[in-house]
């Protein structure tokens, strides 16, 4: 399996640090860490988008997102 770089800005670093201290599985260098963050960070957009697409009544939409981030919640255990 190959890893992918990703470049932080001193900001993303600064705010991955505080989470590493605030949530104690967190490992800033840890692969699995970032894996787990990024799929925080996916849910969290995923409902942004619900509630616009809620507030817009596009129900269709609104039901498809909550599925995908169910199964995402669901598939990572959390």
């Amino acid at each position: 399996m190959s890893l992918e770089v990703i470049e932080l800005s001193a900001q993303q670093r600064e705010l991955l640090n505080k989470l590493t201290e605030l949530v104690p599985d967190l490992s800033p260098n840890a692969p699995q860490s970032l894996q787990r963050i990024f799929g925080l960070g996916l849910i969290a957009l995923t409902m942004q988008l619900t509630n616009k697409a809620r507030q817009e009544d596009q129900s269709e939409l609104v039901e498809e997102l909550g599925s995908l981030a169910k199964e995402m919640v669901n598939a990572e255990q959390w």
